[in-house]
């Protein structure tokens, strides 16, 4: 697409802009040694956490990591897409994938072994996370 799509693409454009925000700071990591393993964790986190500094949101690290919790643990692919359309949820409701999010997000936290992924989004929820 490109940087017209990003800016006035709706939809596909906040999807876009979050796939391509993910990709950078998985780079970026990647550059400043960081574990392979812990890649993906970089561009999630970078990718959110970014979007919110450009929509002027406020956001602690706590809450952040609550509302990363149920990506975690979804396939690296998975998480990504549902990322997006949880941004696209965050920003323009309307015209989210509801049913869809709903869905990836719930089959990731039914199928968490990982209790302390399961706590962490448990602490989204109590604080209100969207």
């Amino acid at each position: 697409m490109g940087l017209w799509t990003k800016l006035f693409g709706g939809a596909d454009g906040c999807r876009e802009a979050m796939c391509e925000s993910y990709e950078k700071h998985v780079r970026d990591a990647r550059k400043n040694g960081t574990k392979a393993s812990s890649l993906h964790v970089s561009g999630l986190y970078g990718a959110l956490g970014t979007r919110y500094i450009v929509r002027g949101v406020p956001i602690t690290e706590v809450i952040l990591w609550g509302e990363l919790a149920p990506f975690l643990v979804m396939k690296e692919a998975e998480a990504v897409e549902a990322l997006a359309e949880y941004d696209v949820f965050q920003e323009r409701p309307k015209d989210a994938r509801v049913t869809w999010l709903k869905e990836a997000l719930n089959s990731a936290l039914r199928s968490c072994r990982d209790t302390s992924r399961t706590a962490m989004a448990v602490a989204g929820l109590i604080n209100q996370v969207a």
